[in-house]
């Protein structure tokens, strides 16, 4: 059993960290058409409520809402990282990936609300960005957006 499948936690919403196995590469923004296309086919196949998502050059975090089932995280990432992986690395897509995935539960809006915060600050926190609105791989993108739409009355 997996450490993804130990966590199932049915339903919550969970703070995710997805590492490649090699620390410092810049493989994910190197290659951010191919993740975004990996994550689109994964959420055409599994529904998926994504609150936050920052991607970084040699990880992820995201805040994320799984439907209830006790294989509803492992199915998910699993597909995303070996569609991924086969799309950047076909000759060893298993070598991509650090194998565990930290998972922290999130019980209430407050923490939810921190989780959410930390994926767009992160960017600021490595130094990446002097905003969080300055890196563009980031959800926040996509926030901004809607309240934009919301304060116009669209």
């Amino acid at each position: 059993m997996s450490l993804m499948d130990r966590f199932p936690l049915p339903g919550q919403t969970r703070f995710f960290t997805l590492r490649l196995a090699r620390v410092g590469s810049c493989l994910l923004v190197d290659h951010i058409a191919d993740l975004r296309a990996a994550w689109a086919a994964m959420v055409a196949e599994h529904p998926t409520v994504c609150g936050a998502m920052v991607v970084l050059p040699d990880h992820l975090h995201a805040v994320l809402t799984l439907p209830p089932g006790p294989r509803a995280v492992s199915v998910r990432w699993s597909q995303l990282r070996r569609d991924f992986a086969g799309r950047v690395a076909p000759e060893a897509p298993e070598t991509i990936w650090q194998p565990e995935i930290l998972i922290e539960p999130l019980p209430d809006a407050a923490a939810v609300n921190r989780a959410l915060a930390a994926c767009w600050e992160a960017p600021v926190r490595l130094g990446l960005a002097k905003h969080p609105e300055d890196w563009p791989y980031s959800s926040l993108h996509r926030d901004l957006r809607i309240a934009a739409r919301r304060r116009l009355g669209v």
